[in-house]
């Protein structure tokens, strides 16, 4: 009786079976983005974790400001062009001690490529993760801040030449301060300088302006 229990129905498609190649069993293949997103969520549930863990307490923020570009494509001879376009950020940060957090943060950096000898209005959006390192002072908590992400050429152009929207590495450094508004808000004030591996190697300088609350 129980041996009839565990036959399977010969009328029944037969049960899917992984791929082979030499008789070595194929693994699922991640694209890089992928693998990316996987570690990353990983880290960032890890982090939160630790946080509640240790009562220790985490941030969120938004801002809005303005970018300056370095020797821009368009106008060489101006050391800092500014852009009449916003420079919006938004940042999620974990504290790994009572000095230090780990930041994860999205921001839109203005910017205007050369392509062919005309100028395209665009944008860098990057995702980035640093780390911050808080000083205590007078006005509140003082920062200094370092990370790399991907910064990703978005042209605002309906059909885009091919090619020409890449993601390229990219890397950070800021300061700020962080003003005391309640026992669990901020408003912040930050600058940073940008550079990716683009093929125009670009530096934008952005200045903002946002609140920050803890949880």
């Amino acid at each position: 009786m129980a041996e009839g229990l565990y036959q399977l129905d010969p009328r029944l498609p037969p049960a899917p079976r992984a791929a082979t190649g030499n008789g070595v069993r194929r693994m699922p293949v991640y694209s890089h983005q992928e693998a990316t997103m996987r570690w990353t969520c990983a880290a960032v549930l890890a982090l939160g974790v630790a946080s509640a863990a240790n009562g220790q307490v985490a941030w969120v923020g938004a801002s809005w400001g303005a970018s300056w570009e370095w020797q821009a494509p368009t106008s060489p001879n101006t050391n800092f062009l500014h852009s009449s376009d916003g420079a919006p950020a938004a940042f999620v940060a974990f504290p790994i001690s009572n000095d230090t957090l780990f930041r994860l943060q999205a921001a839109d950096l203005p910017h205007v490529t050369v392509i062919d000898g005309v100028g395209w209005p665009a944008r860098y959006r990057a995702y980035t993760a640093g780390i911050d390192y808080l000083i205590d002072d007078t006005f509140g908590t003082s920062l200094l801040s370092a990370g790399v992400g991907s910064y990703k050429l978005d042209l605002k152009a309906r059909r885009p030449p091919a090619g020409v929207e890449e993601t390229k590495l990219g890397w950070y450094l800021g300061l700020g301060e962080w003003f005391n508004l309640t026992r669990r808000t901020r408003v912040t004030a930050e600058i940073a300088m940008h550079r990716t591996q683009h093929a125009e190697r670009p530096q934008i300088f952005t200045a903002n302006l946002g609140l920050a609350f803890s949880w």
